[in-house]
């Protein structure tokens, strides 16, 4: 099942781009040769709202939306640092557009004679406001001093990229409905980096009843990973500044993609084949990219057959089974114009250690690593949270992966059915399994929901119905007493990145036998809580209504669930009474929120969050100045 198709590559081709000037292979130099610690500061990306005249989508979902942006750019700006421009961003207008013609000698490429029929700037298909924009001078052959015909507008202020957003059904909405939004970038700063850019949310994707808030966050940040550099166009404009302490300047790489020796376009960068080599276990790899539709030219997609799980497929699976992952920001960190947070625990799982030739065509038929499956029959997903179809689609040009269930294949959700044996639970993966008790053997392994509980790093234990905590080493086929039949353990799949938990009431009991009874509740608390009393201050003041109150908790609730590396469902708050900006958080455990494989709980995650010594968080959005939480 997927959610969601991106179609970035074709319309970014629609949109004009504006530059500052016309960026050569020299740009001007990005960091001083000293380069003080706040050089770099988070990335700042404000959202502007624009509806479309057949939006019609409610003032709730408007809200929503605006929340999952701006959890959007809250994991932006953990993620990526850039060098900020003093004053307000001002967006450039196309001389070409506004200017009738211009002076060749002696005032060289600068505007003769205004378009009479110029009517502003356009980003994708949004009208940018005046006030985002430079003004337009017209130049005589012989003045010193142009005229001015508009003045400078006042700009964005705390803004190092503009986002425009707009909710409409357009035609490209009508024409696909697999495309949730569509984004594309508009402007470019001197150094290549893109300013500004628009993002279309689809609106009858808004209006529908499943309408889930994950696929809202999951897709603007794809999107948004597109304008800001992850896009073919903008291959050319990415920068080397490996040197750059010894230069000038930094300069244009070279070639950031080639094909490979099966004839595949690949980025070739250093750290995209550094962070490749050590996911596939090999070196002098680049990253391949999705070839289907782009036979002859690279596309802005990596390859699904290599990178299923990865934030920048072409197709989006379920939130839960997607990551930001390292191959993708190591790809940020060779665009030259940011800096990349290295403590972000992105992942991939699939491919990992399989070798130079995974993933082609020619070898997914090969399904002795896991990853790849044949025929039709029930399985499990390589992430083990989820049943799943060995099922094919477009873009695996032929190989076939276990593609996880549209309903009822969710083993980590509470939910009735499936075999007796089977539990469904906050803490229940999916394992290969043909266990029967009191009927004949069936010979078929398919994919059943059972308990796990992690003892190390891919060491773990399993519980199925009636039965006590069982051994599982990874790569074996273990029988569970009173049942005929086999379950087969995962290795590299559970358990991976463990840490014991640090928190003695939730500590399970040592396990020193191999079949040890262990309650469920003692084990994974879903009820299990933490508490936290929360300070606000905002240096702006406002009217503290009901209703910018709650918008305001909001957003706290989404900066500290990014900060602690948990998901927004897990904090519950509590609004005090006072007039003052506080207001308890309850960190719960609870099985309402789509798992993470990390090992990790949220508790743990919300109790570690100060461990690096900050006292408090501060941060802006587009509606409060400097917000301090404490």
């Amino acid at each position: 099942m997927c959610l969601s198709a991106c179609i970035h590559d074709s319309v970014q081709r629609e949109t004009p781009v504006v530059s500052s000037k016309d960026i050569s292979s020299r740009v001007p130099r990005l960091f001083p040769r000293s380069t003080p610690s706040d050089y770099f500061q988070p990335l700042r990306v404000t959202p502007w709202y624009l509806l479309g005249e057949n939006a019609l989508v409610s003032q709730g979902q408007i809200r929503q939306l605006r929340i999952a942006l701006q959890e959007v750019t809250q994991m932006l700006s953990t993620a990526l640092s850039v060098h900020r421009s003093e004053g307000p961003l001002l967006l450039n207008r196309d001389i070409s557009r506004f200017c009738r013609s211009v002076w060749r000698v002696p005032n060289e490429n600068k505007c003769a004679y205004m378009q009479t029929s110029y009517q502003g700037e356009k980003c994708l298909d949004v009208t940018i406001p005046d006030s985002h924009l430079h003004g337009i001078k017209v130049w005589t052959a012989l003045e010193k001093e142009p005229r001015t015909v508009i003045e400078d507008g006042a700009g964005v202020p705390d803004t190092d990229f503009l986002l425009y957003v707009q909710v409409s059904q357009t035609h490209k909405c009508a024409a696909q409905p697999s495309v949730f939004a569509y984004a594309s970038y508009c402007q470019q700063d001197p150094t290549g980096r893109p300013l500004a850019g628009v993002i279309v949310f689809c609106a009858d994707h808004l209006r529908e009843e499943e309408y889930q808030q994950a696929h809202i966050i999951q897709v603007a940040l794809h999107e948004l990973l597109h304008t800001l550099g992850f896009s073919s166009s903008l291959y050319a404009s990415w920068l080397d500044c490996s040197l750059v302490e010894y230069g000038d300047s930094c300069s244009s790489r070279s070639r950031v993609t080639n094909t490979d020796e099966n004839g595949q376009f690949c980025i070739y960068t250093p750290t995209v084949m550094q962070k490749m080599g050590e996911h596939l276990g090999v070196e002098g790899v680049g990253a391949p990219l999705e070839n289907k539709g782009f036979p002859n030219s690279p596309s802005s997609h990596w390859e699904s057959r290599i990178f299923q799980g990865s934030i920048m497929t072409p197709l989006l699976s379920p939130p839960h089974l997607t990551h930001l992952d390292p191959i993708t920001l190591a790809a940020f960190t060779d665009m030259g114009w940011y800096k990349v947070n290295t403590t972000i625990r992105g992942q991939l799982t699939w491919g990992k250690g399989a070798g130079r030739s995974f993933g082609l065509p020619t070898t997914c038929q090969d399904t002795s690593n896991g990853f790849f499956c044949t025929g039709s029959n029930l399985g499990c997903h390589h992430l083990h949270l989820d049943k799943g179809n060995c099922s094919t689609d477009p873009y695996l040009e032929g190989c076939h992966i276990y593609s996880p269930l549209i309903r009822g294949g969710e083993c980590w959700l509470h939910q009735d059915g499936g075999d007796p044996d089977e539990i469904f639970h906050a803490q229940s993966r999916c394992f290969f399994s043909n266990l029967t008790k009191g009927a004949p053997l069936n010979p078929e392994f398919r994919g059943r929901c059972y308990l796990h509980q992690c003892l190390g790093e891919n060491y773990f234990q399993v519980k199925v119905q009636e039965s006590e905590w069982t051994d599982c080493p990874a790569g074996a086929w273990i029988q569970i007493a009173g049942y005929e039949g086999f379950i087969q353990c995962p290795s590299g799949r559970l358990c991976m990145g463990f840490q014991p938990l640090l928190v003695a009431s939730l500590t399970p009991s040592p396990v020193t036998e191999q079949n040890t009874t262990v309650t469920e509740n003692t084990l994974y608390p879903t009820g299990g809580t933490v508490h936290f009393r929360v300070q606000v201050e905002v240096s702006q003041s406002h009217k503290w209504t009901s209703e910018m109150r709650s918008f305001l908790l909001d957003e706290v609730l989404g900066v500290i669930a990014q900060k602690a590396g948990v998901q927004r469902c897990f904090l519950q708050p509590r609004m005090n009474k006072e007039v003052d900006l506080s207001f308890s958080i309850v960190g719960k455990w609870s099985t309402d929120c789509p798992p993470s494989p990390s090992a990790d709980t949220p508790v743990v995650s919300l109790l570690n969050m100060n461990q690096d010594g900050t006292p408090f968080i501060i941060y802006n959005s587009s509606f409060f100045s400097t917000v301090s939480i404490r």
